[in-house]
C-alpha cells in the first residue's frame, strides 16, 4: 500500500493532540498554554483594582515593569504557535513544506520518502505503538517519535488493511 500525500500545520497540530491525548489529557503544553491568558488578564485585573483603590501606593510600589509578567501570560500562546510552526517548517528540507510526501507501508517494512531528499525504511520490530483517528495516523517508534500522516490520505481499503498490518504485526494501539 503506497500513500502519497502533503503535510500540512494543522495535520502536524492534529498529531502532537492526538500524542498528548494518549499520555493523558493534562500533560499536554496545549491544555497548559490556554490557561495562561487568564491568568495574564486576572493579573491585570487586580493590578487595575490596586490602582483605583489607592493610586499612590500602586504608582510606588509597582514599577511598570511588572506590567511585563501579565503580558507575557497573555502573549504566551502566541510564542507557542510561533515555536510550533518554526518546529514544523524545521522538519521539512530547507523549509519548504509543499513537498508531496509519500509512505508505502507493506507486510515487511514501512517506507517513508520525501522524494529527492530522503528515504527511510523501518521493519515492522521497531513500530512500537500505533494510533489513529479521524485526522491523522501514527507509527510510533519510540515513547517521543512518531511517523504521521493525514488519515485523509487513506482510502477506507487502505485504512483496513493498514488496521489489519498492525493487528498482524502485534503492535500496541496506543490507549
Amino acid at each position: 500500500m503506497q500513500v502519497s500525500y502533503m503535510l500540512t500545520y494543522s495535520d502536524y497540530k492534529d498529531a502532537l493532540r492526538l500524542h498528548y491525548s494518549k499520555k493523558g489529557k493534562w500533560t499536554s503544553p496545549m491544555n497548559l498554554f490556554s490557561f495562561t491568558p487568564a491568568i495574564g488578564s486576572l493579573l491585570i485585573v487586580c493590578a487595575l483594582v490596586e490602582y483605583f483603590h489607592d493610586k499612590d501606593s500602586f504608582l510606588a510600589n509597582n514599577p511598570p515593569g511588572l506590567l511585563c509578567i501579565p503580558l507575557f501570560f497573555l502573549l504566551f500562546p502566541v510564542f507557542y504557535s510561533f515555536t510550533l510552526k518554526k518546529q514544523f517548517k524545521g522538519s521539512f528540507p530547507h523549509g519548504k513544506t509543499d513537498r508531496q510526501l509519500t509512505i508505502d507501508i507493506d507486510d515487511e517494512r514501512i517506507i517513508a520518502e520525501t522524494p529527492g531528499f530522503s528515504e527511510t525504511k523501518i521493519l515492522w520490530q521497531a513500530i512500537d505503538r500505533f494510533a489513529q483517528n479521524a485526522k491523522v495516523t501514527m507509527l510510533y517508534t519510540a515513547e517521543m517519535r512518531f511517523i504521521y500522516f493525514p488519515t485523509r490520505s487513506l482510502s477506507d481499503a487502505q485504512r483496513t488493511e493498514l488496521n489489519d498490518l498492525v493487528a498482524r504485526h502485534g503492535v500496541k494501539r496506543k490507549p
